[in-house]
């Protein structure tokens, strides 16, 4: 029988763990985090794009798939749009049926399950926001185009974009774990800014409080409810389908009886509607905000934001 060296085989076995282990922690390394290129991450919309730029910094590449002219309830799909997704690491999304006309179908053909519902790369943004809206009765398509999750607009509220931040935060981490603290630190100083914005818009709002106004679609709501003015009167009398003249007599009425001299509506709506009420209310002015990062050449979420209340607190001060 040979003779071992137990002194050798004691080195060899130490030696054999090592690698082991190295290859162990390579593994983890390689198929857990894409450590040797950038996070790849779609976003649905430009105000979501924009939120993950700044919480991705330099280690992600973010592709938006929609402008912020652009209505995100109805959205042509493009075959780029596939491209993208199916390179995905990260899909972020509005979620409460936004999308539904367009994403799921994406999703789908894309053939990339990291992004399907329940998966690691799946980002739904809405998640922890509070969700305002919510339909209290049973509701069909006679209704229009009915969000039955409640109101998807919840991105006009800084403080609702502060959660849209952490939500892409812990979804980048969960590709992405070792930059996990760089996520976070982005996190924090995007979280810090926004407070901060918020607390200056508000104090600007404070002499404007409680003021009513009239919008075409039901998409002010989130930001009606943080700076304290009132967006309940829709000029729309279902979501999605053309006002009847007989509707739009009923909130002519109401605004002159409750002098109301302001309608709000988005920059991808059609605006006829809007300024066939306001011919008909005197004084009365019809404005257009940006609503999302990119219209009316806004190139910030903080830009967005500032620039809605401005055009708010201006149209108050020419009607008075």
């Amino acid at each position: 029988m040979p003779q071992f060296d137990s002194a050798f085989y004691h080195h060899q076995n130490l030696k054999n763990k090592h690698i082991f282990h190295y290859l162990i922690l390579f593994s983890l390394l390689f198929f857990s985090s894409p450590v040797f290129g950038k996070v790849s991450l779609v976003a649905s919309i430009s105000d979501i794009k924009y939120i993950a730029e700044q919480v991705a910094g330099d280690r992600a590449d973010v592709y938006g798939m929609i402008r912020g002219v652009d209505d995100p309830h109805f959205v042509m799909t493009r075959p780029d749009f596939l491209v993208k997704l199916s390179e995905a690491d990260v899909l972020c999304v509005v979620g409460l049926d936004l999308e539904i006309g367009w994403i799921p179908y994406l999703q789908q053909q894309s053939r990339n399950m990291k992004i399907q519902k329940g998966q690691p790369g799946y980002c739904d943004t809405s998640f922890g926001v509070k969700i305002l809206g919510e339909p209290t009765v049973m509701m069909d398509r006679s209704m229009g185009d009915m969000h039955i999750y409640g109101n998807p607009h919840y991105w006009n509220d800084p403080i609702n974009a502060i959660q849209m931040a952490q939500n892409i935060k812990n979804a980048l981490t969960r590709v992405d774990p070792l930059n996990g603290e760089y996520y976070e630190t982005n996190f924090n100083s995007f979280k810090k800014r926004i407070i901060q914005l918020t607390k200056e818009e508000m104090k600007k709002m404070e002499p404007y409080f409680g003021l009513k106004v009239a919008v075409f679609h039901d998409q002010f709501v989130y930001l009606a409810s943080r700076f304290k003015f009132n967006a309940n009167l829709t000029i729309e009398e279902r979501p999605g389908v053309p006002p009847s003249v007989r509707y739009m007599d009923q909130v002519i009425g109401y605004m002159i009886a409750e002098k109301i001299k302001i309608i709000l509506i988005g920059p991808y709506h059609n605006p006829k509607y809007a300024e066939y009420v306001s011919s008909k209310v005197p004084g009365s002015v019809v404005v257009t905000l940006p609503v999302s990062v990119g219209a009316l050449d806004t190139t910030s979420y903080e830009e967005t934001l500032r620039l809605s209340l401005q055009k708010i607190r201006d149209a108050i001060d020419k009607t008075k």
